[in-house]
This record gives structure tokens, C-alpha cells and sequence, in this order.
């Protein structure tokens, strides 16, 4: 009997950061000393986010060379990296197969990812467009394609990310050429509920070829939208084996997948159903056979099994709070300011950096912060700006909130500003503005007069400043510009304000993975949402300006995410009211339409649900358009 421990590393890169990249890597590759071989995410020498970077040769060369730095650490085992690779006239997106000091083969991606928030086909062309082998920076020549790397008792195939999402999977053709383990390093980003859709996907898979998968991913925020989920996986006969721990705060976490070859083999010879057409068959024999040295074995054989249970309400904490986490490290800022107006997006921004603080004590150590600098009571500074038209219930709520998590609070007024700005546009304009006639100018000077002032406070504080609008109020522009869309990142427009007042909830109810019990959120949660910029007398709320915010989401979603044609935009049985959901609808699809220039101009955002509107990632849509029929 032959005991292979196979490990994949899930990483924390950056992107363009060679030299710490290529640290983290080899630091994994130390940490794992006794594995046979170890597995590691797609374009994790490079950083997956390069964006139009790719293009430049530097970074090519930069890989390249931290590649044959990493193969130097390589003695006694097998190691698969991920960088881009040119093959003139393409560029490509590879693994890299490294086994003691040596590169034995490049493996390029055969499928790009070009649905959702993925562009790889803007920088990289498919596998199929290679060349049987490759002429290397240095000149020497290395297989290159769809390689089967073999020996006595056990051979594997690379299978990258997309490629394993696709209905012909390379792994198919793999398997049929006698592959008894598929690699699949990843790239795949954090959405509510994926890591689920994962596991199923792999295990079929996996049943369907009688044979072991073995996944990397990469984790955090790595170039500023994108989290990544980490959740490393080993799966065998269609059963998930083991899996890592997700959106972690520590640079690196492995995952075992101990395999019996004696066992998978027998088990192959037993279940394995070949498939497809003979034509589909022959590309398995006809790929590249790179023969490999033994494996080194192990005598021990770990066959329990550790799986986590998706929550989302869980899994939006762990998410959001690694992006701002990581966001706030990369950017080597002091901390956040944050403008609290007592309500909940602003709760929740508040909330989600204590969360990040908490993740980070733990996971890191309670001095790894200050080793940084960092002081943790002083990475959030809320301030409350106050109009006349603020209630006494939400100044206090704001103070009780930072109070309670522990952060520096401040309370200013700003009615002198606004009024100083409407005595000077009066005189220009020769009025003097009304709520009657001038409705939506006045409500949105008070927002718009707080942003200097937070901002001032933010560059004084050395902090980044947090936009706090949601999704909700992006699709229909509920918010207003250069006012409270100003930011440095804004961490909750990546889902709905539906989604935000139930995790609020959630936290209040004690039930949150990581943050205790808030009090302040009671006075928050039994409030009705408002912006509170008219007169108190008026009784301003969110919901009657706009719709009920349930209304919203399903709208939305149903636009956005499924596409349904404007004129049957809601079904009757998804709204009890019928003339609420038409005036819904009529307000929806005029105001989204109107709203995309506002969308275009929000700060960065995270990307943390099935679908998103950030048009530089997500959602494209014309600037100017107007739906009829």
C-alpha cells in the first residue's frame, strides 16, 4: 500500500507582489514538509487581479522568475503553482508542475471565465491555442498542454478553475487516460452560498470518474473587489473528504486528502464507466504523458472527515469583515472613519470593522495589530452630524453603538453649513429655497455638506473613509452623490438592505459567529429606516419614498439577475398587493434607468452575493437608456 498525503493550500496574495507572494509560498511549502504533493490556487505567483497588468511583459518575467525560486524548494516532492505565461503570440494562464528543483510541464487553463465579475478572455487565450511545448525565458524547452504526469502507482491531470465548471471538463478526458487524481487550483470568488454549489459540483465529478479531486483556492480581498473564499477541498467517489477553513485572516491554511492508490485504483477498476464518443476518448489518449518520479509516501493514513456548514449570515461576517480587514492592511492606512448616523448601514459598517478586529485577535494573535502599528480601539472613528432634522433617537443610538464596540465617537452639527451654502446659492440665483418648490435640493445639501467634513476627518485621522450605502439604494439611486456615496470602499453595496436588516437582527439576537450581543441595535432595528433629511414633522421614511424594501429586492433581482422582460417584471403570487407592486414596478424601472450614472461613481465595492451592480465588475448597463416597448 502506497500513502500519498496530497495537500492544497488555500493563500492570501496580492496582486503585482512577487517577492511576497512567492514568501507566502514557500513559507506553505516548509509548513508542509511531509506532504507527497502540494497544491496551489490559480495565478497565485502573480495575484489573480493584475487586471490590464497582464499585458505588460515585466510581469511575465517577474513570475517566471519567482517560479524557478519556488522550484528550488521543491526537493523530495511535488508542487503546482499558478502564474501567466506567454507563448507568442498568446498569453496564457498556467500551472506550473515543479518536482525536486525541476520543472517538468506547463499546464495551460483550457476554459476562461467570462460570466458574472470574470474578463479572463481580455488577457488570456485558451489552452487549446498552445503548443505541444514551450520555449522558456531562459531558452530551454518544457512540455506544454493538457498533461497526464505519471508514475508506477499514481498519476494525476490539472484541471484550472473554470475548467472544472464547464460541461466537458478536461478532467473528463484526464480520467480517461488514467488520471487517478484531478488537481483544481482555483480562483473563485466569495458569493453567498457558493462554497455549497462547490461541493456538489466537485463530488459529482468525482462519482461520475470514480476518482479523487483535490481543490486550492485562494482567500481574502486580494486587489480591492474580489474575496476570495479560501475552503479548500479533497473529495473521493463523490464524497467531500475534507475540507479547510474559509475566508481566513492567517496568510495561508492547508488541507489534507491522505489517498490509498491501492484502494483508488481498485475502486476505479471496479466503477469506472467510460463515456462519450470514441472521437471525445482519444483526446485522453492522445495527451502528453510526462512521466514523474515516485511520490514520496507516507506511513500514516488520516481517513476521518471534517466538512463546515455553510451559514449565511455567518459567512457575510467572516466575508465583509476580511475584505475591510484586508483592504485596510494592503492600503497601509491607520484605520476607517465612518460618518454614524444611527442608522443601520452605518450600524453595520461599525459593526463589520469590530468584526474584522475580533477575526483578526484571533486568528493572529491579540499583538499582531499593534506589531503593525495598529492601535484596535482607534480603527474606527464614527462622527454624528447632526441637522435639525435629526431626531434625538438616532444621535443616541449612533453614541451608543461606538460606545458599546468600543470605538472614539464625536457629535457635530452642520445646520451653520447648510445654511451658509443656501445664502450664497440664494443670492445667485435670487430665491431663497423652499420645501414646496425645492424638495430634493434641500434634502440633498444636508448630505452633501457632511462629506467635507468627514473627510477632512478621515485625512486628519490617517484613515480610509466608508461609503455605507447597500445595494438596495445603488439599483434605484437613493442616494446622493458626492454626499453619502463618498468613500474609499463602500462593504454592503454587494447586498440588500433586506439582507442587512435581518443580520442586524441576527446579531442582536446573539447568534452572530464572532460579534456578541449588541444593545444598541434595539433602538436601531425598531426604528423605521429614513434618511432623515426633512423636517421631523414630516415623518420621513425610506420605504414610502421609495417601496417596501422586500418589494425592491424581488424587483431587482428579477431585472438583474434572471432578466425578465420589463412588462412581466413580477408575477402576481411573488406580491399580495397588485397596485403596490405596479407603482412598484413603474418607479423601479424608471429610477434604475436613470440611476446608472450614479452607479458608475460609487466607490469600490465588494462583491458578496449572486449578483451584483458595480459596472466595473459585476453588472454593465447603458448610462443613458430609457426602457420602453
Amino acid at each position: 500500500m502506497s500513502v500519498y498525503r496530497c495537500t492544497a493550500v488555500s493563500l492570501k496574495t496580492t496582486a503585482l507582489d512577487f517577492k511576497g507572494n512567492r514568501e507566502k509560498i514557500l513559507a506553505a511549502i516548509q509548513a508542509n514538509e511531509n506532504s507527497s504533493l502540494i497544491l496551489f490556487p490559480e495565478l497565485c505567483i502573480s495575484g489573480y487581479g493584475c487586471e490590464d497588468t497582464f499585458y505588460f511583459p515585466w510581469v511575465w518575467e517577474q513570475s517566471w522568475k519567482s517560479l524557478l525560486e519556488i522550484a528550488k524548494a521543491t526537493s523530495g516532492k511535488t508542487v503546482i503553482v499558478g502564474l501567466p505565461f506567454f507563448q507568442s503570440p498568446y498569453l496564457f494562464n498556467v500551472s506550473a508542475v515543479l518536482q525536486n528543483g525541476k520543472i517538468l510541464g506547463l499546464v495551460p487553463k483550457q476554459n476562461l471565465a467570462q460570466t458574472g465579475v470574470h474578463y479572463e478572455n481580455r488577457w488570456f487565450t485558451k489552452g487549446e491555442e498552445s503548443r505541444n511545448y514551450a520555449i522558456t525565458p531562459d531558452g530551454s524547452e518544457l512540455p506544454f498542454g493538457s498533461l497526464l504526469f505519471e508514475s508506477a502507482d499514481f498519476n494525476f491531470g490539472i484541471e484550472i478553475c473554470e475548467d472544472s465548471w464547464v460541461q466537458t471538463r478536461p478532467g473528463q478526458y484526464l480520467v480517461e487516460a488514467g488520471a487517478d487524481l484531478i488537481l483544481s487550483p482555483g480562483a473563485s470568488h466569495f458569493a453567498l452560498g457558493k462554497q455549497e454549489i462547490r461541493k456538489k459540483m466537485f463530488s459529482e465529478s468525482s462519482r461520475s470518474s470514480s476518482t479523487a479531486i483535490l481543490y486550492a483556492n485562494l482567500d481574502g480581498n486580494e486587489s480591492g473587489r474580489l474575496i476570495f473564499e479560501g475552503g479548500c477541498m479533497g473529495i473521493v467517489d463523490g464524497n467531500v473528504k475534507q475540507e479547510g477553513p474559509k475566508l481566513h485572516f492567517t496568510d495561508f491554511e492547508s488541507t489534507h486528502l491522505d489517498l490509498d492508490s491501492t484502494e483508488l485504483r481498485s475502486n476505479r477498476a471496479r466503477n469506472f464507466r467510460s463515456s462519450g464518443t470514441r472521437e471525445f476518448r482519444s483526446r485522453g489518449k492522445g495527451l502528453q504523458r510526462i512521466e514523474i518520479l515516485p511520490l514520496k509516501t507516507q506511513k500514516n493514513f488520516n481517513n476521518s472527515v471534517q466538512v463546515y456548514k455553510s451559514d449565511l449570515f455567518q459567512d457575510f461576517t467572516r466575508a465583509t469583515s476580511l475584505g475591510l480587514f484586508d483592504y485596510l492592511i494592503k492600503s497601509k492606512t491607520k484605520g476607517y472613519t465612518l460618518s454614524l448616523s444611527g442608522g443601520a448601514d452605518s450600524a453595520a459598517c461599525a459593526l463589520l470593522v469590530k468584526a474584522g478586529i475580533l477575526f483578526s485577535e484571533k486568528e493572529l494573535g491579540s499583538k499582531y495589530l499593534e506589531s503593525l502599528g495598529l492601535e484596535p480601539k482607534n480603527l474606527l472613528f464614527t462622527l454624528f452630524q447632526g441637522t435639525e432634522n435629526n431626531s434625538e433617537q438616532t444621535k443616541n443610538s449612533a453614541k451608543q453603538l461606538s460606545e458599546e464596540l468600543g470605538f472614539t465617537h464625536a457629535e457635530i452639527t452642520v445646520d451653520s453649513e447648510v445654511k451658509s451654502m443656501l445664502e450664497k446659492i440664494s443670492s445667485v440665483k435670487g430665491l431663497v429655497p423652499n420645501w414646496k418648490d425645492h424638495n430634493l435640493a434641500l434634502q440633498n445639501i444636508q448630505a452633501r455638506v457632511r462629506s467635507p467634513l468627514v473627510w477632512l476627518l478621515a485625512n486628519l485621522n490617517g484613515h480610509l473613509l466608508l461609503s455605507t450605502g447597500n445595494r438596495s439604494e445603488a439599483s434605484v439611486g437613493y442616494t446622493t452623490m458626492d454626499g453619502d456615496s463618498s468613500g474609499s470602499v463602500a462593504p454592503l453595496t454587494g447586498v440588500s438592505k433586506e439582507f442587512v436588516l435581518s443580520w442586524l437582527k441576527n446579531i442582536h439576537e446573539g447568534k452572530d459567529i464572532i460579534l456578541p450581543k449588541v444593545n444598541a441595535l434595539e433602538g436601531i432595528l425598531n426604528s423605521k429606516p429614513t434618511a432623515e433629511l426633512k423636517p421631523l414633522s414630516e415623518k420621513q421614511e425610506d420605504e414610502k419614498d421609495l417601496m417596501p424594501y422586500p418589494l425592491l429586492q424581488k424587483l431587482e433581482r428579477n431585472f438583474v439577475f434572471l432578466g425578465k422582460s420589463p412588462d412581466n417584471l413580477l408575477e402576481s403570487q411573488e406580491w399580495s398587493d397588485a397596485k403596490e407592486a405596479e407603482e412598484g414596478k413603474k418607479k423601479f424601472l424608471k429610477l434604475f434607468s436613470a440611476s446608472q450614472w450614479k452607479r458608475e461613481r460609487l466607490p469600490p465595492s465588494f462583491h458578496l452575493d449572486e449578483y451584483g451592480l458595480d459596472p466595473k465588475s459585476s453588472f454593465r448597463f447603458p448610462i443613458l437608456s430609457e426602457i420602453s416597448f
